[in-house]
């Protein structure tokens, strides 16, 4: 089996690190792997910040890695947006803003509330102006659905219960973009087939292939 492995997945936060807190062994392991002919593909649902800052915070703990290796949540947002033309109403942290650049077009109506993890706009009046676009007929993308995310201080509250809060007082279902949907491990994997890859990370999904 492990000689059919080509791609191993890896999951970033709780995995690698917790915020700037490396996860003791994780650099030592990510050696080992590289030092293997395996290839590597950093997947992540982190929406706090751009793909570029993520980079480089990463690259400062110490992590031997490639910015074309990470896979975020973000950037298959963006790529929803884009190929369906949509102008986005974004719950997204203003640092991770720079993945959205020129997709918003203030002078006409949101066709998308887009969700992702936003403690400093998960509050009445952004939730609401959110549920009044989905009532005008605005979908409903949640990046991700976390339940909660580990910080230095212990679990934190997830995107996943203002999604869900938004979709009971508007009646509608969120359409999901990030992990664990099989379409997002799909795109990570670029055209290599399941059976040979493995992921590696700090929750357990069931996915339907």
């Amino acid at each position: 089996m492990v000689n059919k492995i080509k791609t191993v997945l890896i999951d970033l936060s709780g995995t690698l690190h917790i915020e700037n807190s490396v996860i003791p062994g994780a650099v030592n392991a990510l050696k080992k792997l590289r030092s293997t002919e395996t290839k590597i593909k950093f997947v992540t649902n982190t929406t706090k910040e751009s793909k570029s800052c993520l980079f480089d915070r990463l690259r400062k703990l110490g992590f031997d890695i490639k910015k074309d290796e990470i896979f975020s949540s973000l950037a298959a947002a963006r790529d929803v947006i884009q190929t369906r033309r949509l102008n986005p109403f974004l719950m997204v942290d203003d640092a991770a803003m720079e993945d959205f650049q020129d997709l918003q077009n203030p002078d006409e109506e949101a066709t998308a509330v887009v969700v992702g993890l936003a403690p400093d706009k998960f509050h009445y009046e952004e939730l609401n102006q959110a549920f009044r676009l989905l009532l005008q007929g605005a979908s409903l993308i949640a990046i991700h659905e976390g339940r909660y995310y580990k910080r230095g201080d212990g679990l934190a509250l997830g995107p996943g219960a203002f999604i869900k809060g938004l979709e009971y007082s508007a009646n509608i279902k969120a359409e999901v973009i990030g992990k664990p949907t099989k379409g997002f491990f799909e795109a990570a994997l670029e055209g290599i087939p399941p059976q040979h890859a493995i992921m590696i990370g700090d929750d357990i999904w069931r996915i339907d292939t």
